[in-house]
């Protein structure tokens, strides 16, 4: 009996412990189903915007809220309707047809409740709302940047007061007609008109000119404000390389790793020499000029309300709806 009853004990012990094994499974069990849904409430969780997080492609209200932007910015873009904006695309293969400068706004200065650009457009240079462009449905535009070690923000301001100093010069639809006709005519035609315009500058002074196209207008203001600094022995004469968006009238000047050679005098003698005989290169820049220079760097492209990343030209015209 004692056997017997040792027996019942222990199969009551052993039945004991399965009831408790399967209760820790079940347990187990519901606990790992509860998992999946937590991990789905919890990537939920994650994937709301945390405050200051950059999103890409971007609102453009918030962008232009943040500190994406920065004062003389470049800024491409197209302007449809406009019979120069088409003749300019016409004549260049371009899908831009404007340039500006991001002059300042509100993420750089308080006064300020929209971002500015400075543009020469066919009423002369002045300043217009960046808004203008982003609100338009029919247009898009693209922003590149100088990123140099020496281009801080004493010559960002430079750049854009030269700019500034032009304000309500006259629109060049001479240069606009001259871009059409070189390409029309062809390479040789240009060529030859860069060596008459070289020689009619040998002979007599350079004068500022009082007309611009907006894309001259751009280059002209970096071109200017590298040679005050360069004549001022501020920048050396290299530095004119960094703010050449021409590749042609960049091919005429020294290669960076030459201008050691020259002699101090010679080298800035150089410099200066280049924005008159070269003049007319540069006052007939284009936007496709600016888009394909490699001394600028791309950051955004604007459309249809929304801001995105790009890092190439072929990024912009993948974007392009």
């Amino acid at each position: 009996m004692a056997c017997v009853g040792m027996g019942d004990r222990m199969k009551k012990r052993i039945l004991a412990g399965v009831a408790a094994l399967a209760c820790a499974v079940a347990i187990a069990t519901t606990a790992f189903a509860l998992v999946p849904e937590k991990s789905k409430d919890a990537a939920k969780t994650r994937a709301a915007p945390i405050a200051g997080e950059e999103i890409w492609p971007m609102p453009i209200d918030r962008f232009l809220a943040g500190k994406f932007l920065e004062r003389s910015d470049v800024v491409l873009t197209r302007r449809d309707g406009d019979a120069v904006s088409y003749l300019i695309r016409w004549a260049t293969g371009s899908i831009f047809s404007h340039a500006a400068l991001v002059f300042s706004g509100p993420q750089f200065e308080s006064g300020y409740t929209s971002t500015f650009v400075i543009e020469a457009g066919t009423g002369g240079v002045d300043l217009t709302k960046l808004d203008d462009y982003v609100t338009d449905k029919s247009s898009f535009l693209a922003v590149k940047r100088l990123r140099k070690p020496w281009f801080d923000e004493p010559k960002q301001s430079r750049v854009r007061g030269i700019m500034l100093e032009k304000i309500k010069a006259g629109y060049n639809y001479w240069a606009v007609g001259r871009i059409a006709r070189n390409i029309w005519f062809g390479v040789q035609q240009k060529l030859q008109g860069k060596e008459k315009t070289i020689e009619a500058y040998r002979n007599r002074a350079w004068t500022p000119p009082q007309e611009f196209i907006c894309s001259g207008l751009v280059q002209l203001g970096f071109i200017e404000a590298a040679l005050s600094f360069i004549d001022s022995g501020q920048l050396p004469p290299a530095t004119l390389t960094d703010v050449v968006f021409h590749k042609d009238a960049l091919s005429r000047l020294p290669d960076p790793a030459s201008w050691q050679y020259f002699e101090k005098a010679q080298a800035k003698e150089t410099a200066m020499a280049f924005r008159q005989q070269l003049y007319y290169e540069l006052e007939s820049v284009t936007p496709e000029d600016i888009a394909t220079s490699d001394n600028l760097e791309w950051l955004y492209f604007i459309q249809g309300g929304q801001v995105h990343k790009v890092a190439s030209y072929d990024d912009v015209k993948k974007l392009i709806k």
